[in-house]
């Protein structure tokens, strides 16, 4: 078979997929197809790190090689115009599946990755004790090593089709929104070529 998609793998390493589907991708991974390899132990690698660490930040170096993976099937380069593109979720680490051997760590804090052609949107959020939220985010590209193509990008996050917090991002492609109640919000990442929108993340206990 073909290699999986990035996102279907990810469903195959979280046990998201029936018993036939998983086998058809077991297969395909005993079959000792390198890309498809080390997608899969670099994502069990990031489960890990993301088990054992309290943090709201996690360390750059599992950023930066987050979005450097080579994936099996290569997304097409948005050359001349970006446009409109919706955001999918890839990673929600409150949806992953406890680690056996790994010591449970109890943290209000969520990181959602999301992918929208050749950029990444990173999310982390954490809850004040006030019930408000904290977002912490990083825009990158893929084959941008020098981050300029997502520093000073303008974020508009909204509410009910309302904007209630703009951003810009720094020299990282990196920003952060304090002071947010608790709720569905959607962003949107203005690009020199178009817009990323990333729909319905939540800012909540769960």
């Amino acid at each position: 078979m073909k290699c999986p998609s990035f996102e279907r793998l990810i469903d195959y390493l979280d046990s998201r997929l029936s018993d036939a589907e998983a086998a058809v991708i077991a297969g395909h991974l005993a079959s000792n197809c390198a890309d498809c390899a080390e997608n899969r132990n670099w994502y069990q690698h990031v489960r890990s790190v993301a088990a054992v660490d309290d943090t709201v930040e996690p360390p750059m170096w599992v950023t930066r090689r987050a979005f450097k993976i080579p994936t099996a099937q290569r997304r097409r380069s948005i050359a001349s115009s970006v446009g409109q593109i919706i955001a999918s979720l890839v990673f929600d680490s409150f949806q992953r599946p406890a680690l056996a051997g790994v010591r449970s760590t109890e943290t209000a804090n969520r990181q959602l990755l999301y992918r929208a052609g050749d950029y990444s949107v990173d999310l982390q959020i954490a809850l004040a004790e006030s019930g408000s939220g904290n977002l912490i985010g990083q825009v990158l590209k893929e084959g941008d090593p020098t981050f300029e193509s997502v520093s000073g990008l303008q974020l508009h996050i909204t509410r009910d089709d309302e904007t209630v917090f703009s951003a810009v991002t720094n020299q990282m492609g990196e920003f952060k929104v304090s002071g947010m109640d608790q709720g569905q919000y959607g962003l949107r990442v203005e690009l020199s070529d178009g817009d990323i929108t990333v729909p319905d993340f939540p800012v909540s206990e769960s």
